[in-house]
């Protein structure tokens, strides 16, 4: 989607901690003379959950990105479940109402920080560990599976649930990030998507 990134908001798309988003997200709405403000405060709020300490935030979006790659594993085994869960996805991501082009390109960048964020944490020494987490991923290795659980979070798990068309905006933003993380792992989400077959 061509949606063009305002360099005003920026720091807002770039930043992954929620604080540090948050008070960008207060200084930018007063500054800024853009449409948009209140979509942009309720993504906010649907992605980000304050729990019991005022100062701990829970990413819920974030979550998905952990959540889903499990669930395309059990697509087969749990087809009506997949789907039914994925149907609540949409609803939390904001993919089951109307959108102007404006709050479509919104939510697109929203979507590329969750998907940033996630592949963040795909660079620890724990990650992409095999052999029942005794062998450790060598950095090259750490992308492509980076490069796969995206595939799987975004195109695999809508193509096997037939859900593509509702998840388009969810998978262009996830391909595109994966694209801008390394380019290794974004040639193994397109080999992935070419080979999957349902």
């Amino acid at each position: 989607m061509d949606c063009p990134l305002d360099k005003e908001w920026r720091p807002y798309y770039e930043e992954l901690d929620p604080h540090k988003r948050f008070a960008l997200l207060e200084r930018l709405e007063g500054e800024s003379a853009q449409d948009g403000q209140s979509f942009r405060r309720e993504l906010f709020k649907a992605r980000y959950e304050r729990r019991s300490k005022p100062e701990r935030i829970a990413d819920l979006w974030l979550w998905k990105c952990v959540y889903l790659p499990g669930l395309f594993r059990r697509r087969k085994l749990l087809k009506k479940a997949a789907k039914s869960e994925l149907l609540g996805t949409l609803e939390e991501l904001r993919l089951r109402r109307e959108l102007s082009f404006e709050e479509r390109c919104i939510l697109y960048w929203e979507f590329r920080n969750t998907v940033r964020r996630y592949l963040s944490t795909c660079q620890g020494p724990r990650y992409g560990r095999s052999l029942f987490g005794l062998k450790k991923a060598t950095p090259e290795e750490q992308k492509l599976r980076a490069g796969e659980d995206v595939w799987k979070m975004s195109r695999g798990i809508a193509r096997s649930a037939q859900l593509e068309e509702a998840l388009s905006l969810w998978c262009e933003a996830c391909r595109d990030e994966v694209g801008a993380y390394d380019e290794a792992a974004a040639q193994h989400f397109d080999e992935l998507d070419r080979d999957f077959e349902r």
